[in-house]
């Protein structure tokens, strides 16, 4: 028997996967930062949120966009967009495609933001990106690069932030906790943690010691400081359990992970969260998941019952339902769509490499998404 595969960088970069428009981002509530409840649709076909509020109260939202289709012409597939709210996060304007000033135009374009407010008062955005401007791989010479701006939406470049030789620096979280910035990202694979680097002005920063991390936590996601606190909400492994929340009170010192409770349902995909406080107890997280998933779309039909079997599977997968199966479709770790059939029947070879993937079926009364082990 193989043993199960996971692709490192796939799982590092979850972001990534929403290029095949499987996912979508949520947002709820909570009262206490751990229990979320009122899962709903915050935009579609969209990953890598981040949340920073001004100092004159609007909020803004940045995250990768994915609209349909994805051909030449359309000029917003995989940019970064920005929603923005003024009412506490109670409504949201349509996306906005951020505009960089000044950003060299040999560069691959900029991906998996993080935004803050930056100690001057103005909305800073630190991003990934690369010279080489075709972004074939996912390797060392991407680094995490900063701009900023004083209405969210317009980006005058700075230049580069965080640069490691030797390792890939993509996916940054960034907060100020106390008088000092910090900085992470995730190193490879789950198991190998995050690079951690701080700084005095959210400018220069300084290596210094790599978080830990295991198999079942993977430090893609966001900081979120609160008082004496500063709290890092995760992405877990495999996708189908529960977002994490990790808490330091000195900015080195991790006190253990926390499962958050509410915004995970039974086989929904859910990385990426972004926190942010309003008030004195309502919280609001957006994070990456598919509306069909968490029962929030009109696609999502309650009478949609179906299984797959075995799972794990070597090369056989077999579909419980009493319903005609329309399509079948089967994305890898990345979310490269790898198989697709329509009028599939109930019993598929796939032939896949052992690893983890997510298979989509649709039938006459919806579709529904599942994960599938392959061995």
């Amino acid at each position: 028997m193989k043993h199960i595969l996971v692709l490192a960088l796939a799982l590092l970069s979850f972001k990534s996967f929403s290029q095949a428009n499987l996912h979508d981002l949520i947002i709820c509530k909570s009262t206490d930062g751990m229990n979320w409840t009122n899962n709903t649709l915050f935009q579609d076909s969209s990953g890598v949120p981040s949340i920073a509020q001004s100092t004159t109260g609007v909020i803004y939202c940045a995250f990768q966009w994915f609209p349909p289709p994805n051909t030449p012409t359309n000029t917003a597939f995989d940019k970064i967009a920005v929603k923005q709210s003024s009412d506490g996060g109670l409504t949201w304007s349509n996306p906005v495609l951020a505009n960089f000033i000044g950003f060299p135009g040999t560069y691959k374009r900029p991906f998996d933001q993080t935004i803050v407010l930056a100690d001057n008062g103005n909305i800073r955005m630190y991003f990934s990106s690369s010279k080489t401007g075709t972004l074939m791989a996912l390797d060392s010479t991407v680094h995490c690069y900063s701009a900023i701006s004083s209405d969210g939406i317009n980006y005058t470049y700075e230049g580069v932030r965080v640069l490691v030789k030797d390792s890939i620096t993509i996916d940054p979280a960034v907060a100020k906790f106390g008088s000092t910035w910090h900085y992470s990202a995730p190193r490879a694979a789950p198991q190998d943690g995050a690079h951690h680097f701080i700084s005095a002005d959210g400018m220069a920063w300084t290596r210094t010691t790599t978080i830990a991390s295991n198999f079942n936590h993977n430090w893609t996601g966001n900081f979120f400081t609160e008082g004496s606190a500063l709290n890092f909400y995760g992405t877990p492994n495999p996708w189908t359990n529960s977002i994490w929340r990790n808490q330091t009170l000195d900015g080195f010192t991790w006190n253990g992970y926390v499962n958050c409770v509410g915004p995970v349902t039974v086989n929904s995909i859910q990385a990426d969260p972004a926190v942010f406080k309003i008030g004195t107890a309502n919280y609001i997280m957006v994070y990456v998941s598919k509306q069909s998933a968490v029962g929030i779309s009109e696609k999502s039909k309650s009478d949609l019952r179906l299984s797959i079997y075995p799972n794990p599977s070597a090369n056989q997968i077999n579909i419980k339902t009493e319903e005609k199966i329309n399509a079948v479709k089967i994305f890898d770790a990345s979310g490269k769509l790898i198989y697709s059939q329509q009028n599939s029947s109930k019993t598929i070879e796939t032939h896949l490499q052992a690893g983890l993937y997510s298979i989509e079926i649709e039938t006459e009364k919806g579709k529904a998404v599942r994960k599938l082990i392959i061995e």
